[in-house]
């Protein structure tokens, strides 16, 4: 449980980060297409959500990892990283064909996404590795 503890705080303050950071980067792009965003002052009002959000992201993360990776370090994590990635690209894509997002938007927060997920795999991976073996 340890493990799963401690993999989850170090996950959480990456992608936590990794978001603030992107956050600043992608600002011009953002700044596009203002009717589809939120005021700043309503934003940071529900600023919860996107923690509340980042949590749930990371929460299922290290489930599914120790569900079926563990044990594979961080090779496995990173390979659990970009299948989440793969699935949330093919989302991103749907949500592009439906909502007036800049086509740069999507293209970024791809990039941008499969990067965070191979950090964060990379993270779980090697927080979350295998009781080693006590040999008597």
């Amino acid at each position: 449980m340890k493990r799963f503890i401690f993999a989850f705080i170090a996950a959480y303050v990456f992608i936590f980060l990794w978001g603030w950071l992107l956050g600043g980067v992608l600002q011009d792009v953002y700044t596009q297409a203002p009717n589809l965003w939120r005021p700043k002052d309503e934003t940071k009002s529900l600023f919860h959500w996107i923690i509340i959000g980042q949590a749930l992201i990371i929460l299922a993360f290290v489930m599914i990892y120790a569900s079926g990776f563990a044990g594979g370090g961080v090779m496995a994590g990173i390979r659990l990283g970009v299948l989440l990635e793969i699935a949330a690209i093919g989302m991103r894509l749907v949500i592009y064909a439906v909502q007036p997002l800049p086509g740069k938007l999507i293209l970024y927060g791809s990039v941008s996404g499969l990067i965070e997920m191979v950090i964060v795999g990379a993270i779980v991976g090697a927080i979350y590795k295998p009781a080693s073996v006590r040999t008597p």
